[in-house]
């Protein structure tokens, strides 16, 4: 009996730990995760972050900030610590680059990603 006790106090630590160790491990922002997709534009930024919020119409809020050169596109909040996605569009002249992030794309099957993606082919 004083065995069983000892292997269920275990197994119950293990796990505890395990969680604990899980929650610490993952970092806020959105930009450091393992959901993103990058390449170039095909049009103007301006134009490229109208595409993409059209395409999440309906579905999030959406924020455009200006920041130095580059246009970002914030999902549900400006702070990348708290936002569920970004967009990042950045370059000069002619020659255009997007970076998306979106955190936990499997709950909408990466909805942003396809948005990002989708808009700068067209």
């Amino acid at each position: 009996m004083k065995s069983s006790r000892s292997v269920t106090n275990g197994v119950i630590t293990y796990f505890s730990i395990t969680l604990f160790l899980a929650g610490c491990a993952q970092n806020p922002d959105v930009r450091i995760g393992h959901d993103h997709i990058s390449g170039s534009i095909a049009k103007s930024p301006p134009d490229y972050m109208v595409c993409v919020q059209d395409e999440l119409r309906g579905s999030s809020s959406t924020y455009v900030l200006k920041e130095n050169n580059s246009l970002k596109l914030f999902v549900e909040n400006t702070d990348p610590d708290k936002a569920s996605g970004l967009v990042e569009v950045y370059g000069s002249g002619k020659q255009y680059q997007y970076s998306a992030y979106q955190r936990d794309a499997w709950y909408d099957h990466g909805r942003l990603l396809d948005a990002a993606y989708v808009c700068s082919r067209t």
